[in-house]
């Protein structure tokens, strides 16, 4: 997304200039110049013309990475935040399953024993 909100912005840079270059050529060809002249101040132009939008573009691109950069880095840095919760969680997990699995083999082994005394009981009832 965010890519292409930076080539809107590198078309509305290169159609500013594109603008300016045709006005500037359209202003030097309707000049009370000689030929030579003219065609001169429009070489001018041109070159300057190039010149700059050569530097935005190199201006553009530089921020561009800068930005990439940063991102890629919140990126790791969000990642590795991620994987420290989910880990934390993992192990609030494994702890609490193991608390549960202590909880239901004491019940399961008070559940044994009591068993156990009615069977007995019940032999010497029927003993008795």
């Amino acid at each position: 997304m965010a890519s292409e909100g930076q080539s809107n912005g590198l078309s509305v840079i290169f159609a500013f200039f594109l603008g300016i270059l045709t006005g500037a050529i359209f202003s030097l060809l309707y000049a009370p110049f000689a030929g030579r002249e003219t065609r001169e101040k429009i070489r001018g132009v041109s070159t300057d013309a190039r010149d700059k939008t050569i530097e935005i573009v190199h201006r553009t691109k530089d921020r561009a990475r800068e930005s990439a950069s940063e991102f890629v880095d919140q990126s790791r840095e969000r990642i590795g935040e991620a994987r420290d919760g989910i880990k934390a969680a993992v192990e609030v997990g494994k702890k609490t399953f193991t608390e549960k699995k202590a909880e239901l083999a004491d019940a399961f082994s008070h559940i044994g024993n009591n068993d156990d005394n009615n069977v007995e009981t019940s032999e010497e009832e029927v003993v008795s």
